[in-house]
């Protein structure tokens, strides 16, 4: 039987066997070759999310409290991942887009072999392993950087370099961006930023980041800034270091804790612009420029970015560990987050 990858607290990771179900008339089934999770989005899952307290009401668009009664449940063993990369295997007698033998991607856990609809698969055509795993985070950042109106000439300032930030850095510079800052904690990740399109970088543990980019733009400011991070500091250090009435795309799930946010500081005195960029189909957000860009659209001009090299996976997927060796890979993006940017699973 075929296995995957399951977690219950993101601590530590375990194998187990799974059956597919019997191949419907629209399925295809990959064999899988290159997998990766979506650090912050397991993060998000697993330490628990507003959906576990609270319910959604799609109706009113607000969260409303849950019935009352019931303790709440034990945490369940879940897989994890986000997208895997494979060779189709099979196909169902309806299936009209593939063929036994392609190379194709899909929104996946991690597990040796994947099953579903055809409308769920892409080509992996013209694309690396690491450039279809990060297809999603493109995606995310591209609809970011278009969400901050950013054009030729403007600088800009990314806070949080995991896959999202980096890539929307290269997505910024590809679309025009003058200047670009990028501010992480993280060595490796500020690393891959400057050798990837950003002028400066800056560690906020060790400078007061906000005021070295007041500083490098003549005291004035970024035009834009994109905070990736979900962390209260860096939204308010995304705030001060922008031009007055500039503007700030916050991406990310969080904070939670905002205390470290302080709306009576800059944010009162420079009139920003926040803007908030989630736009998916689950959520039922259309692109701010629907109906000329929606969801295909965009993913398809991300996959053409990658294709014509325009931006990159190469190196930002780090580690690459094969299948039997991922569970300390993946525990570290929980425990040393130091070690990772994104983890890759070889098969």
């Amino acid at each position: 039987m075929p296995r995957e990858i399951v977690t219950v607290d993101g601590s530590s990771f375990s194998f187990r066997e799974y059956e597919l179900p019997p191949l419907g008339a629209q399925d295809v089934r990959v064999r899988v070759a290159f997998a990766a999770p979506k650090h912050g989005t397991e993060a998000h899952v697993i330490t628990g999310s507003p959906f576990d307290e609270k319910r959604w009401d799609a109706e009113l668009r607000m969260f409303l409290p849950k019935e009352a009664g019931g303790a709440p449940g034990r945490r369940a063993e879940r897989n994890i991942g986000n997208t895997v990369v494979g060779v189709v295997i099979a196909v169902g007698a309806q299936v009209a887009r593939f063929k036994v033998g392609d190379r194709v991607f899909a929104y996946g856990p991690i597990r040796e072999t994947h099953q579903a609809p055809e409308s769920a698969w892409r080509l992996a055509d013209g694309q690396s392993d690491e450039d279809a795993v990060c297809n999603d985070p493109a995606h995310v950042a591209f609809v970011a950087v278009r969400d901050g109106n950013i054009r030729i000439g403007d600088t800009v300032a990314v806070y949080g370099l995991g896959a999202i930030g980096l890539l929307a850095a290269q997505i910024a510079r590809a679309g025009g961006a003058r200047r670009l800052f990028a501010v992480d904690p993280i060595a490796i990740r500020r690393d891959y930023a400057a050798a990837h399109g950003a002028d400066q970088t800056f560690d906020p543990r060790a400078c007061d980041a906000a005021l070295e980019i007041k500083r490098a733009t003549g005291n004035k400011g970024v035009d834009v800034s994109i905070e990736t991070s979900g962390n209260a500091r860096a939204l308010h250090d995304a705030i001060r270091c922008i031009r007055q009435c500039g503007t700030v795309v916050h991406v990310p799930w969080g904070p939670k804790d905002c205390s470290a946010l302080r709306l009576d500081e800059e944010f009162h005195l420079n009139r920003p612009r926040i803007i908030g960029s989630q736009c998916w189909e689950g959520w039922g957000n259309p692109d701010r420029d629907y109906p000329l860009w929606d969801g295909a659209r965009q993913r398809d001009t991300v996959a053409d970015l990658f294709r014509s090299g325009l931006i990159t996976g190469k190196g930002l997927v780090t580690p690459i560990v094969p299948f039997e060796q991922a569970h300390d890979a993946l525990a570290a993006i929980f425990s040393r987050p130091e070690t990772t940017i994104k983890v890759g699973v070889t098969f």
